[in-house]
């Protein structure tokens, strides 16, 4: 296992482009830690920093206590999987797997008399020792039984496994993924999802992954790490990150469906609160909005997950069912109300069709609320 350190750690590419800026984070020993935000946000970018396949233009980046800025991928005792596998076509699933430590071996040289009978134990001793270390991953990952198979005779899935059985052998201190499940079904990457986190807690090793999908870095991570134009938005306990976005691009980021924005004026009277969004206005008692009441009132923007929006609440305001969307347990409903469009997500309901009338609440206590401005900073 091994902590990272990065301190205001920056990539800048000819030309001026900045990829990556003033990145400050701690992954600590054994965690799982998650870079996730849209395409070209730096997330890569970061993971390859830390790999050393892209050099570091600013700040300093630590592996324990040591700095590795200038140390090359092979000194840094980190195992990378890539988004496309990397297998070699013409090698079986034991080859593949066993290829990192047969490039370190310690009886490599050809100048060696191979009539040596010490030099010739010590090569048996160490390939011995290789499959040992191939057949143990082998098992942990269930692929055992692939050992003698090529790449082009596997699944996806399967190539999945054998990828991370690669980087499994050499026993690092860090494993670093970049959208290693990108490439498999929907259902597939439901399940090695799951096999992932297992993995991790059996072995206990620092991990660090890159994905652009928002529910596998909230399934996944001990922490999630939001990027955007290569500055870090939040990081924070998946939990967290949820619950208590820091502004609106995580509010909007994360979550499925998108969360709900209102760009209006909030008017605070002690703990009551009113929102006004054009013609439409939510009302009610929020304490933990109190300390607004001094600048009341002022410009805002409220978010409001589709699963806080209720339907068929008594005493809301009246709404139009515009779109309804079933998923078997549950059903997303796009309802139009004052000039305003709302998404709810609720349980299966007959009740509730496209073109009917319906009953809608907002509960503001689960309410947040963002500045508006281009920062949309978390308020109160």
């Amino acid at each position: 296992m091994a902590t990272i350190s990065l301190e205001r750690v920056g990539k800048i590419y000819p030309g001026g482009v900045r990829a990556v800026e003033g990145v400050d984070l701690n992954i600590k020993h054994g965690e799982f830690t998650v870079l996730v935000g849209p395409s070209g946000c730096g997330k890569s970018t970061l993971l390859r920093m830390i790999a050393g396949l892209e050099t570091i233009t600013e700040g300093v980046m630590k592996i324990d206590d040591l700095v590795v800025n200038e140390l090359p991928p092979q000194a840094r005792d980190i195992a990378m999987v890539f988004q496309n596998y990397a297998l070699y076509p013409h090698m079986n699933v034991h080859d593949n797997m066993a290829f990192g430590l047969l490039r370190r071996r310690q009886f490599p040289s050809r100048l060696k008399s191979v009539l040596s009978s010490a030099y010739r134990a010590g090569r048996r001793a160490e390939h011995i020792e290789i499959s040992q270390k191939v057949n143990a991953a082998a098992a942990t990952l269930g692929i055992t039984q692939l050992l003698d198979r090529r790449p082009a005779a596997l699944s996806g899935g399967q190539r999945q496994r054998v990828a991370l059985g690669r980087a499994l052998v050499r026993q690092p201190k860090v494993f670093l993924l970049d959208e290693p499940l990108s490439n498999l079904d929907a259902k597939l990457r439901v399940e090695m999802r799951a096999e992932l986190r297992m993995l991790h807690r059996r072995l206990g090793v620092t991990m660090v992954y890159v994905t652009h999908d928002q529910e596998e870095a909230m399934s996944l991570g001990d922490r999630v790490v939001v990027l955007k134009d290569g500055l870090v938005q939040q990081i924070a306990a998946p939990q967290e990150i949820y619950s208590k976005p820091a502004n609106r691009f995580v509010a909007s980021f994360v979550g499925t469906p998108t969360m709900n924005m209102l760009e209006g004026t909030l008017t605070m009277k002690d703990n009551w609160a009113t929102f006004a969004a054009k013609s439409l206005q939510i009302q009610g008692a929020v304490d933990a909005w109190k300390s607004l009441a001094q600048n009341s009132p002022r410009s805002a923007v409220l978010g409001i997950r589709p699963e806080h929006v209720l339907l068929n609440a008594a005493g809301g305001f009246a709404a139009t069912v515009e779109a309804v969307e079933h998923y078997g347990d549950r059903m997303d409903v796009v309802v139009q109300t004052s000039g305003q469009r709302l998404v709810a997500r609720c349980g299966p309901d007959s009740s509730i069709q496209e073109g009917k009338s319906i009953s809608v609440a907002v509960d503001l206590t689960r309410a947040h609320l963002f500045e508006h401005n281009e920062t949309g900073m978390r308020l109160a």
